[in-house]
């Protein structure tokens, strides 16, 4: 039984949306240091959402014949989970093997009017296009000096205008004044609706896992999305990732959240490549998108061509800014959330300039989010049929976190470091080595979560490949990972002790993962003896 108050009000606040009863008493939560230094208390969120995870997936288990099972989380294990990127290690190191592209073209500047704005880069084509519109050169003080000629207003209405990702840092009071935050508001902490009735598909019966035999296309970027898929996979659905042959992509981002999936490019704007795609959707059962939600339409992919091409699909889409909202066509990523909903503001009250928390809360969670959306449209399919849509966005994410406050000073935290990969840790062969990784945070009693495929990079699946057939059972689960020995023999290398992927050491963001303060410390760890 969930019984800390905040933990229990996120539980109930996820499991609202739900179209039928989950069993709280089903669950365990042992408690657990946090790290995330905020007065939001984000441990206890993500406790809630990720249990109502372990919840449907038990419900459409025993709906498909599995035994009724309970429920175990970890506190600080479900919050090391919106940094597993952090934790992400290949043969002892770190799977950032690339200079990750955190410039001063992602970050937070003051305006004219003396207020603030976050921006984000991170990719070349939006970075060009970003630093075009300011007129600058990609560098701190040249940014500053451009962003400071301009009211905060008037920077997010040009951004918005010219397609790039940039928000002002607002109040809570201020995002709801405005007809985003109010329609925002006004939605579920995931949308699950019917778009069609009729279809026949059924599962059926599984033999050991909840998700066995469910198929899922993935048309995905970045960590919300893919997190989607990789939480299905992790239940036994067989996941085919698409991706473009040529395109935007984060190499540590991929590799952690590409856990249990087939990876393969596609052309899909090509004819070749969309008929391909069409044929993997005739047969899927979900379709995970985290295009903003008129991409589909453009491709072609409108919700009557999807009912066409399989009147039984659930479409599970994750978008900054959820489908039918004044802002639905606006880009977003994790950290512009943060800013707009008034999670910044809250977080950096009593610091000197407003900064993100340490966590990718909204990026992880949101993945949750439409992966229980997900489920439970698939649970209610094997008894009614039909087609569904199920929606989750970072921003209604954001704005959640906003309900779980307490003084920052209230407990103690401890720091990031390799004691947790000991604690929590596996490690799992693949095809380049031996990787290690946070395990799931649900453990179930009777139905082990894990990835039947390691992680791995892109295209290396034929574009030609089929869903998975289903073969008999021999012996039961073989599951492929273990408790990770790497971490218990001090294999691990290069782990520097911090309080988030995100942190300068006040509790705010700012210090990443490929930051040149970050590399010095690195460096200054492994000289020592």
């Amino acid at each position: 039984m969930i019984t800390e108050p905040l933990q229990l009000a996120s539980y109930q606040s996820v499991t609202a949306a739900l179209p039928f009863a989950v069993d709280p008493a089903k669950l365990t939560v042992e408690p657990g240091v946090a790290y995330s230094r905020s007065p939001i208390k984000i441990h206890d969120y993500a406790v809630g959402v990720m249990a109502a995870f372990g919840s449907v997936v038990e419900h459409i288990g025993t709906m498909r014949g599995l035994p009724a099972q309970t429920m175990t989380l970890n506190r600080r294990h479900c919050g090391l989970a919106l940094n597993s990127g952090q934790l992400h290690f290949l043969n002892g190191y770190g799977t950032l093997l690339d200079t990750w592209p955190i410039g001063p073209d992602n970050g937070t500047y003051r305006t004219a009017d003396d207020r603030y704005v976050h921006m984000i880069g991170l990719h070349p084509h939006l970075r060009d296009a970003l630093l075009a519109y300011l007129d600058c050169a990609n560098t701190a003080v040249a940014i500053q000096s451009a962003v400071e000629k301009k009211t905060a207003q008037r920077l997010e209405d040009e951004a918005a205008a010219a397609g790039l990702a940039l928000g002002i840092v607002r109040s809570p009071q201020e995002w709801l004044d405005l007809p985003q935050g109010t329609a925002t508001a006004g939605r579920a902490m995931v949308d699950i609706d019917r778009l069609h009735v009729g279809g026949n598909r059924r599962l059926g019966p599984a033999q050991h896992r909840p998700l066995e035999g469910v198929r899922v296309v993935e048309l995905t970027h970045l960590v919300a999305g893919p997190t989607v898929g990789r939480l299905l996979a992790e239940q036994g659905a067989d996941v085919i990732k698409v991706q473009p042959p040529v395109g935007d992509w984060v190499l540590p981002l991929w590799l952690d959240v590409s856990w249990g999936k087939r990876n393969i490019a596609l052309d899909i704007k090509g004819r070749r490549g969309f008929s391909r795609f069409c044929d993997l959707l005739a047969d899927a059962d979900v379709l995970v998108s985290s295009q903003r939600p008129a991409a589909l339409s453009r491709l072609g992919l409108d919700d009557e061509v999807l009912r066409r091409i399989n009147p039984n699909l659930v479409v599970a889409e994750a978008a900054c800014y959820a489908a039918g909202t004044p802002w639905h066509h606006r880009r977003g990523f994790e950290q512009i959330a943060q800013a707009v909903t008034g999670v910044m503001h809250t977080h950096s009250q009593g610091l000197p300039a407003p900064t993100v928390v340490s966590v990718l809360m909204n990026d992880y969670l949101t993945g949750y989010l439409g992966a229980i959306g997900a489920v439970a449209a698939l649970a209610v399919r094997e008894e009614d049929g039909g087609c569904w849509r199920v929606g989750a966005s970072l921003t209604r994410c954001s704005m959640e976190a906003l309900r779980f406050l307490a003084p920052q000073d209230n407990e103690e935290y401890a720091p990031v470091s390799t004691a947790d990969l000991v604690d929590f840790g596996v490690d799992q062969v693949g095809a380049s080595g031996i990787f290690t990784r946070l395990s799931p945070t649900v453990a179930f009693s009777h139905t082990p979560s894990y990835a039947e495929r390691a992680t791995n990079w892109p295209a290396t699946t034929a574009d030609t490949a089929g869903w998975s057939v289903s073969k008999p059972s021999v012996g039961g689960i073989d599951v492929p990972h273990s408790p990770s020995k790497l971490a218990r023999e001090n294999m691990i290398r290069g782990l520097v002790p911090c309080y988030g992927i995100e942190d300068r050491g006040d509790g705010g963001g700012g210090l990443s993962l490929a930051s040149p303060l970050l590399m010095k410390l690195v460096e200054e760890a492994r000289r020592q003896p």
